[in-house]
């Protein structure tokens, strides 16, 4: 399908553009319409479209609007937030499905700390903690969001441990009238690194019909399709010594030669969505919204190239180890269904969702053979099914000086992975199973919450979360044997504090306290790897992982400030996290299985004793900047994230986390020349983090291999004329080469255009 579409693209690439969605008219309510006791949150951005409205607790937390989503090259659901403070999107190439989201001092493999929603339903993936476990961004399209809330830390008693990190809520628009929207985009880029020089394009094609359900509600029905050439996402190296070992690219940033000789293959991705949302006013003040989203999913990996050329001339793959061909195809259901109302005084709210894992196969040639450079025909077939349901109910109500909210929860996640040998990676049908593994989990939870009115000045906020957790029908399975696991079950309890003081109108002080639990998740506690070394290599390691593990216990400290000076509006948040039995994979000594006198170096999900974490998030927001129509949002973050304690491997204690960086920073300048025309210029930055745990020579570099430091500059215009919208745009404007071990996409040009009308 790419290759169609790249024939037509070359004709226009010199001129190649950029951009997407069309702006997303604000729907947000003015500050005259909020009751100021229902403002229990600091709050940044600009003015009043940025106040937070539905994250109703005490803490640091930043609203995006229709203006600030507007102002960005949004070609996924997730580039809504790029530019938002103190957290980071693994976005590693257009239509990236393993796109990890990281608050803070999260690791970004820590996905179980990061509790993301649309509309209330939960589409975060907590089958596991790895780069495969990215939040289910492509059940939307950018065109769908209309706001996003962020919460940082697990403040809110509403939330389950899984907000550890920080809490996302993707907002979409109710439908009101009639309307279809047509839109087109088409990216490209040039990627020039090492022996890599590609010409990569991509198109997405978006049509949505919307029905007003006369004054009470409507249905919106929408279709998607999206290709895209993304960069490759490795290099491999060459045995030295080997025939064309000397053609080879030396590479020494990290201290030892990286003798680069073949790039994988370019990563072409194909999404096919279909999506159904719809609201509807009950009466009496009941309403009812629901989401239904279907998504086909296909990558290639197919086409590995070799910068080494043998004594023929040809491309070689001799003395080069670890070039494979792949490809993956899935198909995926997410629907939900939403009840909001008031029952005898009771402001009550229900929302049900379910996802599935409808197929899910992933197909890999065996690797190269280094003596003849061929890539086998064999190889291996993995399947994936997996689900998860999950329920959120709250009562809430005002009683004198108090605001009670009551609720609960429940989210069960199952999950299985079997994997087959094949005699041809692209057509066979495994025989028996290599390898296996699965389990499920479930999480109940109650909490209840108070909000005090103490004095004109001064609120607090009381929270308790009580959570029990259970995982059963754990199993580890290879060709010959099979280990099920114990149930198990625990529980814990999650206390929250916070005091908000309002000295004036323009001022806002919190001070919050907040335990949270995180419970370990499947691919945790239950992984099928394998052996890399020794008589068993490619066996199933049985003793890979630990079905033991404890669950991460965080103490959260925040102190948040927050002042208007008319236009301008100053954010400045000090936090403290300390996380008990972190979990992370790290290297350790064990005894054999062979032989128990006798240590052997193992890597496995662990519990590290303790990481503690201080920041400081500096934010600020301007409307109308010297001039009219010019808006700045702006923040930058410090963090220092250390290994405190660590049994296990004490060698480890005073070392930086791993991934979190000393510094990250943003900035967002927009420009509104008129009605009809807007400009926008983007930053991003973060300096130099930690590779690995070891904090060794090789830790930090700005190469390949390496979590790199990045400066970002992105720019954005948008012409309106009639009913249509034409936005070109560029990512990456300086061509920087930045990674997150892969590379992220070099610069890339974006064009869009869409038409909003009326149905008749």
């Amino acid at each position: 399908m790419i290759s169609h579409f790249k024939g037509r693209a070359h004709l226009g690439a010199s001129a190649i553009v950029l951009l997407s969605s069309p702006a997303i008219s604000d729907t947000g309510e003015s500050a005259a319409d909020r009751n100021d006791n229902d403002t229990t949150i600091v709050v940044t951005g600009t003015l009043e479209s940025r106040e937070m409205r539905t994250l109703d607790t005490p803490a640091l937390g930043v609203a995006i609007d229709a203006d600030q989503i507007g102002a960005i090259n949004t070609i996924n659901a997730e580039d809504a937030i790029r530019y938002a403070p103190n957290l980071i999107v693994r976005k590693r190439y257009i239509g990236d499905a393993n796109a990890t989201l990281s608050f803070r001092n999260m690791h970004t493999t820590q996905t179980p700390r990061a509790l993301v929603t649309v509309d209330g339903f939960l589409i975060s993936d907590f089958l596991g903690a790895s780069y495969t476990t990215a939040p289910k961004w492509a059940v939307l399209a950018p065109t769908d969001i209309a706001r996003a809330e962020i919460i940082y830390g697990p403040t809110s008693a509403r939330y389950a441990g899984n907000s550890l990190g920080g809490t996302l809520r993707l907002e979409t628009a109710p439908t009101t009238q009639d309307a279809v929207l047509i839109g087109t985009q088409s990216f490209y880029q040039h990627y020039d690194y090492y022996g890599t020089e590609e010409d990569l394009f991509g198109f997405a094609v978006n049509a949505q019909g919307d029905v007003a359900l006369g004054s009470r509600g409507g249905l919106s029905l929408a279709y998607r399709h999206f290709e895209n050439e993304g960069q490759p996402q490795q290099w491999r190296t060459v045995t030295p010594g080997t025939p064309y070992a000397d053609q080879a690219i030396v590479d020494n940033a990290l201290g030892f030669p990286l003798r680069i000789a073949a790039q994988d293959s370019t990563v072409d991705s194909v999404e096919d969505q279909v999506r159904l949302r719809a609201n509807y006013d009950l009466g009496n003040g009941w309403e009812l919204r629901g989401l239904a989203a279907l998504l086909i999913d296909g990558e290639r990996t197919d086409n590995p190239k070799s910068f080494l050329r043998g004594s023929d001339g040809s491309p070689s793959f001799v003395g080069i180890s670890g070039v494979t061909r792949g490809q993956a195809q899935s198909t995926e259901l997410l629907a939900g269904l939403g009840l909001a109302g008031n029952l005898a005084d009771w402001d009550i709210g229900l929302t049900v969702s379910r996802f599935e894992l409808l197929d899910e196969r992933a197909r890999q040639s065996d690797g190269v053979d280094v003596v003849s450079g061929i890539i086998p025909d064999g190889g291996i077939v993995t399947d994936e099914d997996a689900h998860w349901t999950s329920v959120e109910a709250s009562a809430e109500r005002e009683l004198a000086a108090h605001r009670i909210a009551l609720g609960a929860s429940y989210a069960g996640y199952f999950g299985t992975s079997e994997t087959g040998k094949v005699s041809d990676w692209r057509i066979g049908e495994p025989s028996a199973i290599r390898s296996a593994s699965g389990g499920e989990t479930q999480l109940f939870g109650l909490f209840v919450e108070d909000r005090i009115t103490l004095a004109p000045m001064i609120e607090a906020t009381l929270g308790l979360r009580y959570e029990n957790w259970r995982a059963d029908g754990g199993f580890l399975q290879d060709a010959g044997s099979r280990v099920d696991y114990r149930t198990r079950t625990d529980h814990a309890w999650s206390p929250k504090l916070a005091v908000t003081m309002r000295p004036d109108a323009e001022t806002e002080i919190v001070a919050s306290a907040a335990w949270a639990t995180r419970f370990p998740t499947i691919g945790e506690l239950y992984q099928a790897s394998l052996i890399s070394y020794g008589p068993n290599v490619g066996e199933v390691d049985l003793g890979g992982f630990d079905p033991d593990l404890a669950p991460e216990r965080g103490f959260d400290l925040q102190l948040t400030a927050s002042r208007r000076f008319d236009n301008v509006k100053l954010t400045l948040s000090g936090f403290r996290q300390a996380v008990d039995d972190t979990l992370f994979g790290q290297t350790i000594l064990m005894p054999s299985a062979d032989d128990p006198d006798v240590l052997v170096s193992q890597s496995l999900i662990t519990n590290i004793g303790e990481v503690e974490t201080w920041g400081i998030d500096a934010i600020v927001a301007v409307e109308d900047m010297f001039m009219h129509g010019l808006s700045l949002d702006a923040n930058v973050a410090w963090l220092d994230a250390v290994i405190t304690e660590n049994a296990l491997n004490p060698t480890l204690e005073g070392n930086r986390f791993p991934r979190v960086p000393h510094w990250r920073a943003n900035a967002s300048l927009r420009y509104t020349v008129s009605p009809a025309f807007d400009l926008a210029a983007n930053w991003r930055y973060q300096n130099t983090p930690d590779r690995n745990l070891d904090n060794n020579a090789s830790s930090r570099c700005d190469s390949y291999y390496c979590v790199s430091p990045f400066s970002f500059v992105d720019l954005k215009s948008s012409v309106h004329f009639d009913k249509f919208d034409l936005d070109l745009g560029i990512d990456n404007l300086l061509d920087e080469k930045a990674f997150v071990f892969h590379p992220y996409p070099g610069r890339t040009f974006v064009i869009g255009l869409s038409w909003n009308g009326g149905l008749w």
